[in-house]
């Protein structure tokens, strides 16, 4: 056996197999040496993505826009809690017009609020 699970046959001795042996051994580490240093040192592997830092406005949209979008919401379901007095229009119609108009401006600005909170989530996640 030469020690890589394959039989070797040599003519004569044990003396004759240990002196090829040697001479193989001699002659395989410039073969395997080349070989053994790729294998044995893979690449690295890349670093893990860097997490974007954000810009100072940046971070304090980030941290700030999530209550604003709180209270979008609350004044959106205060002015419909209002919307939802049946009188109101024949009441007061410029009431109702200007709660009608608050709501779509609410709803507009809470839309594009949570777009640029999304945003600066995804930089800040590194997606």
């Amino acid at each position: 056996m030469d020690g890589s699970g394959k039989v070797d046959i040599v003519v004569g001795g044990y003396a004759d197999w240990e002196r090829q042996r040697k001479a193989r051994l001699a002659a395989q580490p410039k073969v395997g040496a080349s070989k053994s240093a790729e294998t044995a040192a893979p690449p690295p592997p890349p670093p893990p993505p860097r997490k974007a830092k954000l810009s100072y406005k940046d971070q304090r949209d980030y941290d700030m826009l999530p209550k604003r979008i709180e209270e979008l919401d609350a004044a959106i379901a205060r002015d419909e809690a209002a919307l939802a007095d049946p009188a109101l229009y024949t009441r007061d119609p410029k009431r109702f017009a200007a709660l009608s108009d608050a709501i779509a401006k609410a709803r507009s600005e809470k839309e594009a609020a949570e777009e640029r909170w999304l945003e600066l989530a995804e930089q800040v996640e590194g997606a």
